[in-house]
This record gives structure tokens, C-alpha cells and sequence, in this order.
């Protein structure tokens, strides 16, 4: 009898440890699958409908097919709020975008918005500097980047910044001929602890080609921010919103989209987020998302 039941006794702790691990697989796969984005919308792309009608706008971009979305720094509502909204349609939200300053000063509160969010990363879009920019400057905001990436990192966030074109402007070092503020930045961040959202729009309005770059930094890159420059433009680096009106749909401009998106694949990119600036977006998103969709189905959930 003893026997008989200390092999019960045995079995029942056996059936509870399965039990237990397939509930504790179903729960990483529900996470995984929660954040399987690929695709996604950034906010700021219409950013005047959002501020006056939300539920609609997210109503709009749903039927389009656009199931992920990317705050801006100009998102008004509270995380929970947005959280609420996005869960009801379906939709997520994979990346949060941050004001330098915020992340300075508030970083208690940046984590605590990703989360309730249900965001994988945070975004800083704006590199702290004073016009001109010079190295001195960018190893500034590489030391503060390797500061925000590390409480990051350690609340289960990643941390990324987004570039702009004057980011790919030549350092004029001696010492590194076609050297530019991106490479200096990259080369002063961590790996690990700073990732990067590469735009590649501002790549070309800086004078650079986002494969090549891609190439070079790959390893580094964690998400795209894709969106297209007119063939015809003449890009003035010192006046960026000039850019605006040069903002075309998807494949239609002289950024080979394809071209690119295969590039970051190969890298391991798994994250690709659109964006449009332009007066047109409320016309052009549909269209880029059908443009670039077919090449990104099946896309992994970010991992990097």
C-alpha cells in the first residue's frame, strides 16, 4: 500500500510539472505571437486625425489593414487610454516613440507607459544638439544613450534611436575620410544596450543610400521606418520640412523600397514601420501598405 502510494504520489507531481510546463509554453507563445508586428503604422503620419477623432482613425486604418501602430511624440492620450482602444480593434502597439528630455527626466514613466503600451521598444527621434552639429555633440548623445538603453534594458525594454539627415553628414576627419555622425554614433553606443530605427527616407534626404548603410551597420539596426522620396526632389538638408511635399507612396519614388526591405531581411530586420509626412498620407498609406505588404507577410516577430 505504501508502495501504491508513493507512486501515485509520484505520478500526480508528474502530471502537475506537465501540466505547469504547458501552461508556462502557452504563456510565451500567447507573448510571442502578442507581438508578432512586422508591419506597422507610425502615428505621426496622421497625427492631425488622431488628435480629433481617435477611435475613428483607428477604425479607418484597421479596415485598410494596418494592425500594429507606433506612438509619436506628439501622442496625447494616455498609455492605458490608447492601450484600450488598440485592444478593442484588434491591434497593437510594438514601439513607442520619446523625446530625449522625457527620457532624462522621466524615465520611471517612459517604462511604465511601454508597458502598459504593450510596446517591445522605445524610440528616441531626436538626437540632443545644438546647430551645428559636431562630434563632440554626438559622443554627448551617444554617452546619454548608452544611459537610456541600460534602464531600458533592464525594465525588458529595447532602446533605439531614429536618425535624421543630418546624421549622415561627412564628420570631415582627416583621419576617417567618408566618415559620418551616424558611423560616430553607432561606433560610441553599445551594442546590446543601443539599437537603431533607421529611416530611410532621411537616409536619402542626407545624401546616403539606406542599403548601403544597412550593409555597413546591419547587426545594429532593429526596425525600419519606411517611406519614399519623390525622383524629381532636390533635398536641402538644412531645411527638412521642405520634405514633406516629397513624401510619395511606396515604390513610386527613388528609394528602392524592395531593394531595401531585402537588404534588412538578410541582416535579420524584422521590424518595418510605415511613415508619411506628406499632405497626401491619408491617400498614399493604403497604397504603400499594399505596395510593400506581399514582400513582408510572414515576417517574423522583431527579435533583435
Amino acid at each position: 500500500m505504501k508502495l501504491i502510494h508513493t507512486v501515485a504520489c509520484i505520478s500526480l507531481k508528474s502530471v502537475w510539472q506537465a501540466v505547469s510546463l504547458r501552461s508556462a509554453l502557452l504563456t510565451a507563445l500567447l507573448a510571442l505571437s502578442s507581438h508578432a508586428f512586422g508591419l506597422g503604422l507610425q502615428m505621426y503620419s496622421l497625427q492631425e486625425d488622431f488628435d480629433h477623432d481617435t477611435p475613428g482613425t483607428l477604425d479607418r486604418l484597421k479596415a485598410q489593414g494596418f494592425t500594429d501602430l507606433e506612438t509619436s511624440v506628439f501622442t496625447k492620450l494616455p498609455a492605458a487610454e490608447l492601450r484600450a482602444l488598440l485592444q478593442a480593434r484588434g491591434v497593437t502597439c510594438s514601439s513607442h516613440h520619446v523625446r530625449p528630455e522625457t527620457l532624462e527626466k522621466n524615465m520611471e514613466q517612459v517604462i511604465a507607459d511601454a508597458k502598459a503600451l504593450g510596446a517591445v521598444q522605445v524610440v528616441c527621434p531626436i538626437l540632443p544638439h545644438k546647430a551645428p552639429l559636431d562630434r563632440t555633440q554626438v559622443l554627448k548623445a551617444a554617452a546619454k544613450f548608452n544611459r537610456y538603453g541600460a534602464a531600458l534594458k533592464a525594465a525588458g525594454l529595447r532602446f533605439a534611436y531614429h536618425n535624421h539627415a543630418g546624421d549622415f553628414m561627412a564628420t570631415d576627419s582627416p583621419a576617417a575620410p567618408g566618415e559620418t555622425f551616424y558611423d560616430v554614433l553607432i561606433a560610441a553606443t553599445e551594442p546590446g544596450v543601443v539599437s537603431f530605427q533607421l529611416d530611410v527616407f532621411w537616409v536619402a534626404w542626407g545624401g546616403a543610400k539606406a542599403a548601403d548603410v544597412i550593409d555597413k551597420h546591419g547587426q545594429r539596426i532593429c526596425s525600419l521606418h519606411l517611406k519614399d522620396l519623390a525622383r524629381d526632389a532636390k533635398p536641402d538638408v538644412a531645411n527638412p520640412k521642405s520634405a514633406r511635399p516629397l513624401m510619395v507612396r511606396l515604390a513610386a519614388g527613388r528609394v528602392d523600397i524592395p531593394a531595401v526591405i531585402a537588404a534588412a531581411k538578410a541582416k535579420g530586420v524584422s521590424h518595418f514601420i510605415i511613415e508619411d509626412e506628406s499632405p497626401n498620407a491619408g491617400a498614399q498609406l493604403p497604397e504603400s501598405l499594399q505596395a510593400v505588404k506581399p514582400q513582408l507577410d510572414g515576417t517574423p516577430s522583431p527579435s533583435k
